[in-house]
């Protein structure tokens, strides 16, 4: 047993040694960077934020990277999120192809780090020390003076507020972090202590706004826009037919995001079933620990995997009803997914699970379904009847509203809590209780 412990032990330091030097190689690039007249060096004039996320800025276009390429109009913006040796075979086939940092006007930081955080605490110690280091001297190498904003959106890294300089704080809440299943047992402690530090805090869902405000009045509830030209291209239903539905002649019953857990595939399944004639597409990356062969033992589940964003209005098209399936739990109890105005904004009918923030703001444009057959009803009506008041109304919600209206209110309150810091906030020791 103890060979064993030291053979791991052994290849957890040959990890973070090889990661050290990969960073190390990086930084030196850097500064030559920083020595050189490139075209694409940053504004020393203008302030950066550094976004820390989990979201894989490749990934699922979502509400960080829809923000970051936003606020990069004003800021400079650096996007870190963390790579772990343990998942990039899972992850593999779960990104897509982006612009380049000089188009996108935001730099990428993504070190790989030592897994097994919530079993060793030493790797989460080494992990936060790597993370503050390359941060750090990516700031100094793109040659920022001031010290930056951090815009967190996950908990996990909070102590970084003790080790690395900043002028303000900001928390932009996406998800009740607690209710991961792999979320460290001291996530509720590192929220706290980011509600308490920040000093603004925003809430893409009205219920996590509300839950929230007991620990941090000054929530402000701010949810998730829509880029309604790229989506409302989809109305026309003109667009190309992707090669996955090229050969499909029924009607289309569509969701497109991460096919995680958090669908309800018990009722899909039972969809299929019961209605051979219907195709039932589900268009993301495949995070789901349920066999993915269950799923697809039915012949009329098609799972084409992610699709590049700028690909989703050719799908949207060809859906008759578009449907958020998912369970009630307390992870889902608490989201407001972005994709019902992208939705709307195609003229697609909509058909969901009670989520109380879809109840709440889409009631009557939103079909509510809470059981397998009720769902499958519920998509039956829409097919047989269309609800064309309801169609219109969520369009034009969806146009009423645009990202770039509401990064804009973000950036506007920004200023404000940044003007009010005439020094930078100067860095903490950590406590054992805090790594």
């Amino acid at each position: 047993m103890k060979s064993f412990a030291a053979k791991v032990w052994f290849l957890l330091r040959l990890l973070a040694f090889s990661s050290a030097a990969v960073a190390y190689a990086a930084w030196v690039r850097l500064i030559r960077r920083r020595h050189s007249a490139s075209k694409g060096a940053a504004d020393e004039s203008r302030t950066a934020i550094v976004f820390i996320s989990t979201h894989p800025f490749a990934g699922l276009w979502q509400r960080p990277q829809q923000i970051a390429v936003r606020l990069a109009k004003s800021y400079s913006i650096l996007y870190f999120w963390p790579r772990y040796a343990s998942d990039l075979a899972r992850r593999r086939g779960n990104s897509q192809q982006v612009e380049p940092e000089s188009a996108l006007s935001v730099r990428l930081v993504s070190p790989l780090l030592l897994p097994f955080e919530r079993a060793i605490p030493a790797a989460c110690r080494t992990n936060l020390g790597t993370v503050k280091s390359i941060i750090s001297h990516r700031l100094w190498a793109e040659g920022f003076a001031t010290a930056p904003i951090l815009w967190f959106y996950a908990p996990r890294f909070a102590p970084l507020l003790d080790s690395l300089e900043h002028s303000a704080v900001v928390y932009d809440i996406m998800d009740e972090h607690s209710a991961f299943s792999f979320a460290r047992r001291d996530m509720r402690e590192l929220e706290a202590r980011l509600l308490r530090d920040a000093d603004l805090v925003f809430a893409g869902t009205n219920t996590l706004a509300e839950r929230k405000r007991e620990f941090a009045p000054q929530v402000r509830y701010l949810p998730c826009g829509v880029e309604f030209e790229h989506f409302s291209a989809a109305a026309a239903k003109n667009l190309h037919v992707p090669p996955v539905l090229s050969g499909v002649s029924g009607p289309v019953i569509g969701y497109f995001g991460a096919v995680d857990d958090r669908l309800d595939f018990d009722m899909l399944l039972a969809a299929a079933m019961r209605h051979p004639d219907w195709t039932i597409l589900l268009a993301g990356p495949w995070l789901a620990t349920k066999s993915r062969a269950e799923v697809q033992s039915q012949p009329n589940i098609l799972m084409p995997g992610l699709v590049p964003y700028a690909e989703l209005p050719a799908y949207l098209a060809r859906f008759d009803v578009a449907v958020l399936p998912f369970v009630l739990n307390e992870l889902t109890m608490h989201i407001h997914p972005t994709k019902v105005l992208e939705y709307l904004a195609s003229r697609t009918p909509v058909v969901s699970t009670p989520i109380p923030d879809v109840v709440k703001f889409y009631s009557g444009i939103v079909k509510i379904a809470s059981t397998p057959d009720e769902f499958i009803a519920a998509v039956e009506n829409l097919l047989n009847t269309p609800d064309a008041d309801a169609v219109e109304r969520g369009y034009q919600m969806a146009r009423a509203s645009s990202w770039d209206a509401l990064v804009e209110s973000m950036r506007v309150d920004l200023e404000k809590a940044v003007g009010k810091h005439k020094t930078p906030k100067e860095p903490r020791p950590a406590t054992d209780a805090q790594v």
